[in-house]
């Protein structure tokens, strides 16, 4: 396992995109598709609320995550309201239009048999104990699992979890696309933890804000982006950090 770590997501990022470029492990071509790839990578982000970045050649993708964002936080799992900021979404939804890697649909609309949301199941096993190891969300569940699944979510799991009076977010990901899937999947797991810091501080006032840790079994690089990672390294990357969360986006 290579764990990468950095003060903010743009220093983990480019460290961890200058590995997958000069170091992969492997070159192997799911669907056809060639990658560079590292099994097993962590990145691990110090101050989550430095969640974004800038580079001269490649930034994240201000309006498209702020769009992803307010899709997520209301549950959503429609087409018709994200199809406007990225057209790939319409390649991989289900006969209906939904869209199973709606994670806020996901994580706060869909309950199990308990009636319980995996938002819901994780705040509620740390409220009834600081301590708690159960505070676990899933993602990719059995019933996504059939044939002719074009999307096959890449979110395994996340865990909550509270030490030394910080609480931190810990996601694995069985697959992670280091230029189109990683820094818009971090920035709204940044966004979820900081969420998470918002509810808890009501139980626990003097909690503070812990690290984000972001886990893939496959982190790769395809060949379309080969060119584009190599100038991405050329140049420089700044920090950019998400505005505060001034009110509970998920009630």
């Amino acid at each position: 396992m290579i764990v990468i770590k950095g003060e903010t997501f743009s220093e983990a990022y480019i460290r961890s995109l200058g590995y997958l470029v000069n170091h992969p492990q492997y070159t192997s071509s799911p669907r056809g598709m060639k990658v560079k790839e590292t099994l097993n990578v962590g990145l691990e982000i110090k101050d989550p609320r430095f969640c974004l970045y800038s580079n001269p050649r490649r930034s994240s993708q201000y309006s498209y995550i702020a769009a992803e964002l307010l899709w997520y936080f209301a549950g959503r799992s429609d087409l018709k309201f994200i199809e406007k900021y990225a057209s790939f979404w319409r390649q991989i939804a289900n006969d209906d239009l939904s869209i199973n890697s709606a994670y806020g649909n996901l994580i706060f609309k869909q309950k199990n048999e308990n009636g319980y949301s995996q938002w819901q199941w994780a705040m509620e096993s740390l409220i009834k104990d600081k301590d708690s190891r159960q505070a676990v969300m899933l993602f990719n569940k059995p019933m996504y699992q059939y044939s002719d699944n074009k999307d096959f979510i890449c979110t395994l799991n996340g865990v909550f979890m509270i030490r030394n009076n910080r609480l931190h977010l810990t996601i694995n990901m069985r697959s992670n696309d280091v230029i189109l899937g990683t820094p818009t999947d971090v920035a709204f797991f940044c966004m979820l933890l900081q969420q998470a810091h918002k509810l808890l501080k009501k139980h626990y006032p003097d909690l503070r804000l812990g690290k984000y840790t972001h886990y893939a079994n496959s982190y790769h690089l395809y060949e379309r982006h080969f060119q584009l990672a190599d100038e991405m390294l050329a140049t420089y990357n700044v920090a950019e950090r998400m505005p505060d969360i001034g009110v509970d986006l998920i009630d």
